[in-house]
């Protein structure tokens, strides 16, 4: 059997199965273009993986069977939890099925030629080789054209290094520092004699919503792109795209009607438009698309009370998550405003174990670099309908936030604590030092005591019998507490630097993505008590829609509160500043 002849779907039936489904303007318009760069910056909910970014994937399989494509995130949690998901989502909703069309962290299925010819198309496509060698199969997407997607992330680059791409795709781009995915860029350089005619040769294809530059770490390098862009080569590019789209609609009107000789006719001038519309996509002027809109071009699906709610809502930024616009948050309004880049790592991951764990795999904390295995584990916890938690661990140089994890309502404290004992299950000292919030105990003498709830969910298994190995400290029985000013005054200090009786904080920027965006997108608000005015957490983001919280509000960085601030560090802060006031005041 030749490859000319192996599967593919018929269009008749294609024709009479299809169903109709909605893709938004901006959606529709990126189909229609396919252009070798795209950049696009979308509000939230506007669908930009789910068809946009999965509608020039599908058209890269069929364009490049065999080549290799490279799909960057931030975090491979990311990619596995969210990113892909989407993926799969869009894919799905178009027709393309995992095990039929494409296959994940696996080699494919190979067919001789006699077995392809017993197979049932409608059921098994026959996965064409990849034209590039692979020695893993792990972090991978394999059409049965033989395209060949590599999944790699920021935090795990050794998964996409030493490898050549002819595409490079990502999303969430704002978290991408520009000279990392520089470097990723660098190799989106091999296999011209293979692929150099194809319109997405050595591409690219990144989507994100509104960077805001008042976080640390939020990067708006893709808002320079626009400058590339020639608005006359995409406008000749769509006009071709509208002829060729007529005339692809008059010859399966023909073919529909059995119309032979008309079928022909059209499709000779569906192929002289096919290429028209190729070579308008080659030409120098129209191979950069750049956009940026709001959520409102996905009105027809999100409904206009989404808008009326989401815009007259004083929860959030609607501004900046919804109509796009550029963020307007100075550092004076950070409520953690001595936070800074010097704060953050983004080599916590072992590039060994990193390899190790592959696309369909669950990693485990073996992929942790910088934890000492044979040492008790920190744990900060903020209970509500999220609870987080900040892991961490002292060394003699500083205090590093290793991992951090939640999980939100309906889910609870027994989901949560499962989620700890599968991840650090190699883990050896199974010792965890548990810090949170008094009102943990508050409820005690009611039994509905929160800490000791946690401590049962992480010593013992599902049945409240069998131990799971793990020892849990309650470390903040009564405790005082903790106020807002005091957290202020606390953090500043903390973060400063200036106190060396304190510990230098380290936060692994990728594992620990929604603490990082909740410590820097905290801000102060300013309450009037007794003794005069004072600086306090704006906490209105915590009442946020559910799916919110872990990006956009505060809920993360109260975790971070109660795990730095104990007994002991809380002392040595209480006692420098009655130093400062006796020293003041004396003469």
């Amino acid at each position: 059997m030749s490859k000319s002849k192996k599967w593919r779907p018929k269009v008749a039936e294609t024709i009479k199965n299809a169903e109709v489904a909605f893709m938004n303007w901006i959606a529709q318009f990126s189909a229609m273009i396919m252009t070798r760069f795209f950049y696009a910056v979308l509000g939230r909910a506007s669908a930009k993986t789910t068809e946009i970014v999965v509608e020039r994937l599908i058209e890269m399989a069929h364009d490049m069977p065999g080549a290799p494509v490279a799909w960057v995130a931030d975090t491979y949690a990311n990619l596995q939890k969210n990113v892909l998901a989407s993926v799969l989502e869009g894919l799905e909703r178009k027709g393309y099925k995992q095990g039929q069309h494409f296959v994940l962290g696996i080699e494919p299925p190979s067919f001789t030629d006699e077995e392809c010819e017993d197979l049932d198309e409608d059921i098994r496509a026959h996965f064409w080789k990849p034209y590039n060698k692979l020695a893993t199969y792990k972090h991978t997407m394999i059409w049965y054209t033989g395209l060949n997607v590599t999944f790699g992330s920021l935090d795990k680059p050794a998964s996409l290094a030493g490898r050549s791409y002819v595409h490079v795709l990502g999303d969430e781009v704002k978290y991408f520092p520009e000279h990392k995915i520089e470097n990723i860029i660098r190799a989106n350089r091999g296999y011209a004699a293979k692929y150099s005619k194809s319109v997405f040769y050595r591409g690219q294809t990144f989507t994100t919503d509104m960077p805001n530059t008042a976080r640390i770490g939020e990067y708006d390098w893709i808002l320079k792109q626009g400058k590339k862009m020639d608005k006359d080569g995409i406008l000749r590019i769509f006009k071709t795209a509208l002829v060729l789209n007529d005339a692809v609609q008059e010859r399966l009107y023909y073919q529909e009607k059995g119309d032979r000789e008309e079928t022909i006719k059209k499709r000779r001038t569906e192929l002289r438009w096919l290429d028209r519309w190729k070579q308008t996509r080659l030409h120098k002027l129209g191979q950069h698309f750049f956009f940026v809109a709001s959520s409102l071009v996905n009105i027809d699906i999100l409904t206009p009370e989404w808008f009326v709610d989401a815009m007259t809502s004083d929860l959030g930024d609607p501004d900046v998550s919804v109509l796009s616009l550029k963020p307007q948050l100075s550092s004076g309004e950070r409520f953690y405003a001595n936070l800074s880049i010097d704060h953050f790592y983004d080599d916590g991951i072992d590039p060994v174990w990193a390899e190790r764990f592959g696309i369909a795999d669950t990693p485990d904390c073996r992929e942790l670099k910088y934890l000492n295995k044979n040492k008790a584990i920190d744990l900060g916890m903020d209970f509500g309908n999220m609870i987080s938690m900040s892991i961490a661990q002292e060394n003699p140089k500083n205090y590093r936030i290793l991992k951090f994890l939640y999980s939100l309502s309906p889910q609870w404290i027994p989901d949560i604590a499962k989620e700890f004992l599968q991840y650090f299950k190699p883990h050896k000292e199974k010792v965890i030092n548990l810090y949170y919030d008094r009102a943990g105990n508050n409820y005690k003498d009611a039994g509905v005591d929160l800490a000791s709830a946690m401590k049962k969910a992480l010593e013992y298994e599902a049945d409240g019998k069998t131990k799971t190995g793990w020892r849990v400290n309650l470390m903040s029985l009564a405790q005082g507490n903790i106020g807002q000013f005091e957290e202020f005054v606390f953090m500043q200090e903390l973060l400063s630097g200036s106190n060396k009786s304190l510990p230098k904080v380290m936060i692994d920027r990728f594992q620990c993505k929604a603490l990082k965006s909740s410590l820097e997108g905290a801000k102060t608000k300013i309450v009037e008590g007794k003794k005069g005015s004072i600086t306090t957490k704006d906490k209105s983001s915590e009442k946020l829609e559910i799916e919110r919280l872990p990006m956009e509000s505060t809920n993360a960085s109260d975790s971070f509160k109660y795990l730095m601030m104990r007994r002991a560090w809380r002392n040595i802060i209480r006692a420098r500043r009655n130093k400062t006031i006796m020293s003041s005041t004396v003469r």
